[in-house]
């Protein structure tokens, strides 16, 4: 047991090295995109065009697909052997081509009607096109998340992280170099980045397909559905897609909410409804406020809790396969203490340094002060609960792997209706913060649930009195951390940095501080005699939690 929690503590180390490269990709592509088309109605438009393919991603790649998959395949292979195992594989692969070619097809369709009734309004009209161009990109960045998933199976977790940085590259490329080909106007340059999105995916495919077979993976494509594991997928499937699509139709509710109630060009400042006029509650880039918020709430989730979720999925999936409850009830056990180190600190950091770090990535070009101010008050709410964030990532999959799709649907199912009612009741008088504040109650809710239920289904023990032992430690080194932070802050708010240029002031208001507050927070952890540091920085096999 040892053995399996060091090895999956050190593929969550190199998952999460990967990661940090592909995610500071991802911000140069968000500075990039933001120094461009600042926060306006133009970047709200590609938002939203970019929404629905990007939630298909991660539905498959960090939801639905890899939780039913992973238990299933990680049971063939462990039992049948790799024959049996890749034959699963090519029929499910044949089956979700055709299924998401159809699925394609209907949306372009759908999406060609609303346009046939829109108004001809600029933001709505750029909504629709971008949407269009790039629902294909669903098609081959799931086909992705599957081949990642088997690559994570065979325990090859490089390549997989490593790949986002295709898109984030793309993208870059899209905005500086193919964007202007399309005009002169941003809202024309769009649509080239919106091309470049959808071509991703096709060199993500032309990349992974050969580690595949290096890895003696084989895929011979089969729409054969006569196989018992592949139908057991299918019954599993459907909760999962509606539990966690439920999970995530929040984030959809969040835009289309965003982008009804936002007053954007050519338009008039109220709309009626039932015979009355409502000035509208939001301004153009709203749905980029919160988009941005959210891009830097995700930086240090995924590096550190969805590397670590993403790392120990196959474990989890291999002990509930062997009926080795023990072994799984330390691994989520030990799993969630790692959560909650590293999240409570990135929270905090994100709340108090939340504005100088958007100021130093995103205020230049025709980004401003102002929208800064709008994109920080929304990170504020994400900071506050990122232990959550990254404890539902962990909760989730032990559900998953326990073959239990049922009970993470029920969760989001009854609370999908209380995130879309607060969002509509605190707009109006919170703007675009309301959306950060729903989600932050949800989350935590959907938390306190979920570890009350997975506890049930882990015979009434989760290492109890282990976590809450390491969260009060975990809570000391934070406050410590907050407070070497704050004062950092203030000293060097008092300096003349005035040689340093705009950038070079930015930078050391962001790192002085972040790097007291790192050091505070390991001393402290350390002098508690914390085991999640050793756990995180050395390959120490660790025991029971």
């Amino acid at each position: 047991m040892a053995r399996q929690h060091s090895r999956f503590l050190g593929s969550a180390r190199l998952i999460a090295v990967c990661t940090l490269v592909s995610r500071v990709t991802g911000l140069a592509r968000d500075m990039t995109m933001n120094h461009i088309y600042g926060q306006g109605w133009v970047q709200d438009a590609f938002n939203y065009g970019f929404l629905i393919p990007n939630l298909f991603r991660r539905l498959f790649g960090e939801g639905a697909l890899s939780a039913v998959f992973v238990p299933v395949f990680t049971d063939v292979l462990d039992k049948k052997g790799r024959d049996a195992a890749w034959t699963l594989l090519g029929r499910v692969t044949g089956l979700m081509v055709f299924v998401l070619s159809l699925l394609v097809i209907v949306l372009e369709l759908v999406v060609l009607a609303v346009y046939q009734w829109s108004d001809n309004e600029p933001m709505r009209d750029l909504q629709i096109g971008l949407t269009a161009v790039m629902v294909p990109f669903m098609i081959g960045i799931c086909l992705v998340a599957l081949f990642a998933g088997i690559l994570n199976c065979i325990q090859h977790f490089a390549v997989p992280a490593l790949l986002p940085i295709v898109l984030n590259v793309m993208i870059i490329t899209g905005a500086i170099v193919i964007g202007p080909m399309f005009g002169n106007e941003l809202k024309e340059q769009a649509y080239g980045v919106g091309l470049c999105v959808t071509a991703a995916s096709v060199l993500q495919l032309i990349i992974i397909i050969p580690v595949l077979r290096r890895n003696g993976v084989r895929i011979k494509l089969s729409l054969d559905r006569n196989d018992k594991e592949l139908r057991r997928m299918i019954r599993m499937f459907i909760p999962i897609v509606l539990g966690h699509g439920l999970l995530l139709l929040n984030s959809y509710f969040d835009a289309l909410i965003i982008t009804s109630l936002t007053q954007g060009p050519e338009q008039p400042e109220s709309f009626s409804l039932f015979s009355m006029e409502i000035a509208y509650p939001l301004h153009e880039g709203a749905l980029s406020a919160v988009y941005n918020a959210q891009r830097l709430y995700q930086f240090p989730l995924g590096v550190l809790a969805i590397s670590l979720a993403t790392a120990v999925f196959p474990t989890f999936s291999l002990f509930a396969s062997r009926k080795d409850m023990p072994s799984l009830r330390s691994a989520v056990s030990q799993s969630l203490r790692l959560a909650i180190f590293v999240g409570l600190p990135s929270g905090l950091m994100l709340i108090i340094l939340g504005e100088p770090i958007i100021t130093l990535l995103f205020e230049h070009g025709r980004f401003d002060h102002d929208d800064t101010v709008r994109a920080s008050n929304v990170l504020r709410w994400y900071g506050l609960v990122m232990t959550a964030f990254c404890c539902q990532h962990i909760l989730l999959r032990g559900f998953y792997s326990l073959k239990d799709t049922i009970t993470p649907m029920k969760i989001s199912c009854w609370l999908v209706g209380l995130n879309l009612a607060l969002n509509l009741a605190l707009v109006w008088s919170l703007h675009e913060q309301a959306f950060g504040i729903a989600t932050a109650i949800t989350a935590t809710l959907h938390v306190c649930i979920s570890v009350w239920l997975l506890r049930r289904r882990l015979d009434g023990r989760l290492g109890a009195k282990a976590i809450s032992l390491s969260a009060a430690r975990t809570v000391t080194a934070t406050a410590v951390a907050s407070f070497a932070a704050w004062y950092a802050h203030d000293w060097i708010r008092e300096l003349d940095l005035g040689d340093f240029g705009n950038t070079g002031i930015a930078a050391v208001r962001v790192f002085g501080p972040l790097a007291g507050a790192i050091a505070s927070f390991f001393l402290i952890s350390l002098i508690l005699r914390m085991e999640e540091p050793r756990w995180l920085l050395r390959r120490v096999p660790a025991e029971s939690a």
